[in-house]
């Protein structure tokens, strides 16, 4: 009798765990899979749901050497390093340590921002958190620069330089992505405890949430402490690249495994309790994500990035999610707290063609999350939403001093019709958004509202979608700035071989030459040229030989356009050749000007 119902709960059981080791098989082939078509190097990933936490992994560890990913092997997951530094912010609130709507002024008296709203709306803790200080994102050397080191004052990033933290729209306004404004919430941590932000997160964040091995503190591949259980970061056709320390660390320096993660997510859909002991208010965890305050909620876009994450609705789905991006990797982690469902995965390629989305397509789907069915019904368009029809940029440049790039190639032409909208990117897919009247759109694939056009407390046009928002500008003034740079670009090109034509032909009296004066700047910029191509691209910020070049090439090229122009115009102008270069020479001058008004020249990286 005891042996049939054995046998029988057997039957029962036996079919539902095959099930599930089959499901676990398939997602590991559909990953593989995805793998080999985007050409990347390897994944681990982490699944939470009711069977608990499981992890698995794909690919090589080290495409160099060929050496297997294993499910325990370490990883760097760059911004999702935020999240964690948000729920150690969060811990402090819960202690009654800080207030997150206080001003960061508070904390921190000797970080002075550049904020012409100060007096009615100061930059807060909450405003750093949620990405909406108004800061812009970051410069070029905070990142790709391999003079700082693991021990570099987090205040580095500023000292030098104190317009860094000119505030570009008023805080709590619009979302604008900041890695400096977590670097100041490491700052704000270590002025409030008077220790180092990784010693404190290490111990009163990861080890509380049993993270035994994950670490704030820097690690790399190589050197003298390298850990042979990281996995080696790579960039496109798996050319493998070691980790190096960044100024802004504490918004993308953490290395972590799979499981941590797991732990971490699975923290994130609970209480707040650890042993039943409240560790992070339940009313901060429940918030994450969920953005009240922006321009973008008021007129109506219900979702956003608050408290380290954003909500994100993709997939037919709705979720709490959190991207990454740092030297040789790329991350995310997707949670949905109301099923108790989440998942991470890490790829050890930082990519900059593969599509990292298939990835999370295929893991949304094995976690079998309930498809959200939008019930919003469309709507002839206004009349009135024909006057956003036009060009728009972003709001605040994400990498200063880049705004006149962003004129240029980050535009997004919008078209309205009897039907909705229509949104055509410079440099990605077009996106096709429906009218659902009151200023509101639904995108495609979207289950609520994903969009809203509205004019701000100034009349601007403004669009947003809650993560990026850009106003209207002039079509013009983008087809103006457009012809500045061609004729520019063309006018230096004829005038290189110009340079190169006279010097041949007039040889010993080429001195005598207008043009003369002009090559000595293109000497300059093309001698930075070998170096440039040949430094590494983590040095890209730093003081090297090909960037001090290119900086005195982009010094003397408007000062010596104009000597060439003034000695054109007292030389003899009969002959046509000099014609085209007065001509040219113009083109180049009118175009360094455009640059110099843009902080453009002189061209220093490192600054």
């Amino acid at each position: 009798m005891y042996l049939k119902n054995i046998i029988i709960i057997c039957l029962y059981i036996l079919p539902s765990n095959f099930s599930y080791g089959q499901n676990e098989n398939k997602l590991k082939k559909d990953i593989r899979n995805a793998l080999k078509e985007e050409g990347l190097t390897g994944a681990v990933w982490t699944i939470v749901d009711s069977n608990g936490i499981s992890t698995d992994c794909a690919g090589f560890k080290n495409a160099e050497t060929k050496e297997n990913f294993k499910p325990s092997d370490k990883v760097h997951i760059g911004s999702i390093a935020k999240t964690i530094l948000a729920v150690g912010v969060l811990r402090l609130a819960t202690e009654g340590k800080i207030n997150l709507d206080e001003s960061v002024s508070k904390y921190l008296p000797d970080t002075k921002f550049i904020n012409r709203w100060n007096a009615t709306n100061p930059v807060t803790i909450r405003h750093l958190l949620d990405h909406t200080s108004g800061l812009s994102d970051a410069k070029l050397w905070h990142i790709f620069s391999t003079s700082s080191t693991p021990n570099t004052a987090l205040s580095a990033f500023y000292q030098n330089d104190p317009k860094i933290l000119t505030i570009h729209a008023k805080p709590g306004s619009i979302y604008s992505y900041s890695n400096m404004g977590y670097t100041i919430l490491g700052m704000l941590i270590e002025s409030v405890l008077n220790q180092i932000y990784e010693k404190y997160l290490d111990e009163n964040i990861l080890k509380p949430l049993g993270m035994y091995n994950s670490t704030f503190h820097f690690i790399s591949q190589t050197g003298n402490k390298a850990d042979k259980n990281l996995a080696m970061g790579h960039f496109d056709n798996s050319i493998p690249t070691a980790a190096q320390p960044i100024y802004l660390r504490p918004a993308g320096q953490i290395t972590t495994t799979a499981y941590d993660m797991g732990l971490f997510l699975r923290f994130l859909m609970s209480d707040g309790k650890i042993g039943g002991i409240k560790f992070i208010d339940e009313k901060y965890l429940q918030n994450i994500g969920k953005q009240v305050s922006t321009e973008a909620f008021q007129n109506g876009v219900p979702y956003g990035y608050a408290l380290g994450a954003y909500t994100r609705d993709r997939y037919g789905v709705i979720g709490i999610s959190v991207i990454g991006n740092i030297l040789g990797f790329a991350a995310r982690v997707y949670w949905f707290p109301t099923q108790q469902k989440a998942f991470f995965i890490s790829h050890n390629m930082d990519s900059e063609t593969a599509d990292y989305d298939i990835f999370n397509s295929i893991l949304v789907k094995y976690l079998n999350i309930k498809d959200e069915t939008s019930n919003l019904s469309s709507v002839k368009t206004d009349s009135f939403i024909r006057e956003y029809s036009g060009y728009y940029i972003p709001v605040i440049t994400i990498i200063e001093p880049f705004r006149l790039l962003d004129i240029i190639f980050s535009y997004t032409k919008v078209s309205v019709s009897d039907s909705g909208a229509e949104l055509n990117p410079m440099q990605k897919k077009s996106q096709k958004l429906v009218y659902l009247g009151n200023n509101r759109f639904l995108s495609e694939g979207r289950t609520n509202i994903s969009h809203s056009f509205y004019k701000n407390e100034n009349g601007k046009l403004m669009i947003t979608d809650g993560i990026s928002t850009m106003e209207k500008v002039s079509g013009i003034k983008i087809l103006l700035i457009a012809l500045s740079l061609v004729l520019g670009l063309l006018g230096l090109a004829y005038l290189l071989f110009s340079s190169l034509y006279q010097s041949i032909k007039f040889k010993r009296t080429f001195l005598n030459q207008p043009i003369f004066y002009v090559s000595f700047a293109f000497l300059a910029i093309l001698a930075s040229m070998p170096f440039l191509f040949t430094q590494p691209f983590i040095s890209m910020g730093d003081k090297t030989i090909g960037n001090t070049l290119l900086y005195i090439g982009t010094i003397l090229l408007p000062l010596l356009t104009i000597v060439s122009i003034i000695k054109y115009i007292k030389f003899d102008k009969t002959k046509w050749v000099y014609k085209l270069d007065f001509l040219s020479l113009f083109f180049v001058l009118q175009f360094s000007t455009l640059l110099f008004l843009n902080d453009l020249i002189p061209f220093a990286l490192w600054k």
